[in-house]
């Protein structure tokens, strides 16, 4: 089957959907007997050199908000040209804007089954950009009707199902979970070696650690002023903090004011797999306070590591978390995650449990997802030449 999957946005930007085509295609590259054949079409980043071991065709593109570049593929004939000499079976999209709309004609003018993937909240984000309810309208219709093309539209939890209806979407929605190409490594104590030598944490009990992008949606803030709560109950502990963003000076600030600075650890963004995975084996507790995320996917990278995480109440990633069992979970105030916290760090026994319960009940591998991924391909094409 051969695959044309596409997004609005690559490396070098990197963010949850980048991460999730980029582990799609590693997995569909896997799979037996090459059955899977999958190449990625986004926008043309000047100076930036591709190393994916699938193909990465780079569309023409111009310069967008915040650092992006936005496709043209209107506009590209050499795209116009690949296409018309290579033929697809299916297209699965994961944004719905320039590229998603040119792949969701695409498909329909050829009668190739086409895929969504709805990974973000658009809406709080044209919200958060756009400022102007008009101009938020327009650009919501404008998606959705990218999104009613497609043949068939999939979300990474039910929460974030609940959200796409509540844009107006009305047909049926199948939920595929992420996964995560992290494992337990067979040299997991050098890996911590790596980290205790790094930050000089040899000995230092209560270790909390947060991963991903340093956005205001993310919530950190929140997480520093319950330690505030936590350091003056005497407990001690280093917040480690990976990733990089926009937000991260208002954090670093924050942390001062608070009298934190000699709690918190700021590595920046990690790029090489095993130093983060050092990172995970090193702590006690992975920390995610968003309520913004459809379905993170640091939790299962954290579980794979039998690191447990403490989510907030009622987001959409913490459905894959059994409160007290393969995780936890801590109502929506710095006072409740300040209280949870000391009662987590204070409870080894009970953490160590939690920790082996999130390795066999949270952790999913990629592979397994594109398996279902391939299969809920394999149906539709069924289903659609039944007519």
């Amino acid at each position: 089957m051969r695959i044309l999957q596409t997004l609005d946005s690559y490396y070098p930007k990197f963010d949850g959907p980048t991460n999730v085509i980029t582990n799609y295609n590693k997995a569909f590259l896997k799979m037996e007997g090459g059955k899977a054949q999958s190449e990625i079409f986004v926008p043309r980043h000047p100076g930036y050199v591709d190393t994916q071991p699938f193909p990465v065709h780079r569309v023409r593109s111009i310069r967008s908000a915040e650092g992006y570049y936005q496709g043209t593929p209107g506009l590209d004939g050499k795209l116009k040209r690949y296409l018309k000499e290579n033929k697809f079976d299916v297209i699965h999209l994961h944004a719905p804007f320039t590229m998603g709309r040119f792949f969701a004609r695409y498909g329909k003018k050829h009668g190739i089954p086409t895929f969504f993937t709805f990974h973000t909240k658009f809406k709080d984000d044209f919200k958060r950009i756009l400022h102007i309810r008009p101009l938020v309208a327009i650009m919501m219709h404008y998606i959705m009707k990218t999104i009613n093309m497609c043949d068939r539209v999939l979300t990474v939890s039910e929460g974030a199902a609940d959200v796409l209806r509540s844009y107006g979407y009305k047909k049926e929605i199948k939920v595929i979970r992420n996964g995560t190409d992290l494992t337990y490594p067979a040299d997991a104590e050098t890996l911590i070696a790596r980290v205790n030598e790094k930050h000089a944490l040899a000995g230092q009990e209560n270790i909390l650690l947060s991963v991903g992008r340093i956005v205001e949606n993310k919530r950190i803030d929140l997480v520093l002023r319950a330690l505030q709560i936590v350091k003056a109950r005497g407990l001690d502990f280093r917040f480690i903090i990976v990733g990089d963003g926009t937000y991260k000076d208002k954090l670093a600030a924050l942390a001062e004011e608070l009298g934190l600075t000699d709690r918190v650890i700021f590595t920046g963004r990690i790029l090489e797999r095993d130093l983060l995975s050092g990172y995970y084996l090193r702590s006690d507790l992975f920390v995610l306070p968003s309520l913004f995320d459809t379905a993170s996917l640091a939790p299962i990278e954290a579980a794979a590591l039998k690191l447990p995480s403490l989510l907030t109440r009622g987001c959409s990633t913490a459905e894959i978390i059994a409160a007290d069992r393969n995780g936890y979970l801590a109502d929506d105030s710095v006072e409740a995650w300040a209280d949870k916290i000391c009662r987590i760090l204070q409870d080894k026994e009970g953490l160590a449990r939690v920790k082996e319960l999130c390795h066999k009940e949270v952790y999913r591998s990629w592979d397994s997802v594109c398996e279902e991924v391939y299969a809920y391909y394999e149906e539709t094409l069924a289903q659609m030449k039944k007519g």
